[in-house]
């Protein structure tokens, strides 16, 4: 049996037992004897999709009604995209699930029902995807925002030390783990020029940002990267990080082939 390095889009679908592709996810982990779980998929979960389950939280608790909380959701600036899309989604199951469960229920008590299947979902999520049973958590990142999650006096729920982000007196991590091997990096850089992509990736936002990060980590090196853009390197820290010989585990592997043809990896989808 072969090794793992888990991706973010694993870590979550195991972390949450809504996810559709849990069972897929599951079945993926038990056929590897180890499964790598880097510190850095535990940040973009935090900054993802436990951010936006919160979000979703503290909209419904800070509202008089589930109206008023999709008000203040759509109301999100467009800038947002996808994640305003998300969480619009999140809010919409979280009815669904408490209609199901309950059909005959007054609907005056349906938003005190949401914020209470949302609280119990982001304490299982984190607990989940910090101490899941089949995942070693490795490459240690000074610059994540580890813990448990805190509530302010109103109940809102808030990230480790009231904050979803970085630490703010440390640089990012990731990026000097990945500058350690500039040949590898420039690989990865490279590899994401359009001449080189298909057709669903030239044009796909998150491969332009990607690149970007690239180029300024190469140009500046960690101590001037942009912690902004953290996020942006994305897939490309797991095919710089994965050690050799283990698999990198996806639910998508498009993004991933570019980049791992270039450095050499293997990527699985689950």
């Amino acid at each position: 049996m072969s090794q793992s390095f888990v991706d973010t889009t694993v870590l979550v679908a195991v972390a949450d037992v809504q996810q559709p592709n849990r069972p897929a996810a599951e079945a993926a982990l038990a056929t590897h004897t180890q499964n790598d779980l880097p510190n850095y998929a535990l940040r973009e979960l935090q900054a993802g999709v436990l951010r936006y389950l919160c979000d979703v939280h503290n909209a419904l608790l800070s509202s008089e009604n589930i109206s008023e909380a999709l008000v203040a959701l759509n109301n999100l600036p467009n800038v947002q995209g996808r994640q305003k899309q998300a969480k619009i989604q999140i809010l919409s199951n979280t009815l669904q699930e408490v209609f199901t469960g309950n059909p005959s229920g007054a609907r005056s008590a349906m938003t005190e029902e949401a914020i209470g299947a949302l609280s119990l979902r982001i304490a299982q999520v984190w607990l989940s995807a910090r101490e899941h049973k089949r995942l070693t958590n490795t490459q240690q990142l000074s610059c994540f925002n580890d813990g448990d999650l805190t509530r302010d006096a109103a109940g809102s729920v808030r990230g480790p030390r009231n904050s979803f982000n970085c630490r703010s007196g440390e640089r990012c991590a990731a990026a000097a783990y990945m500058y350690d091997n500039e040949d590898v990096l420039q690989k990865l850089h490279d590899a994401l020029h359009p001449s080189l992509l298909p057709p669903q990736l030239v044009d796909k936002q998150e491969t332009k940002s990607r690149r970007i990060a690239l180029k300024e980590l190469l140009q500046k090196g960690p101590k001037n990267f942009s912690k902004s853009r953290c996020r942006a390197l994305g897939d490309a820290y797991f095919a710089a990080m994965a050690p050799a010989g283990k698999d990198i585990l996806t639910t998508n592997t498009v993004d991933f082939e570019p980049l791992c043809a270039a450095v050499g990896k293997t990527v699985i989808s689950i």
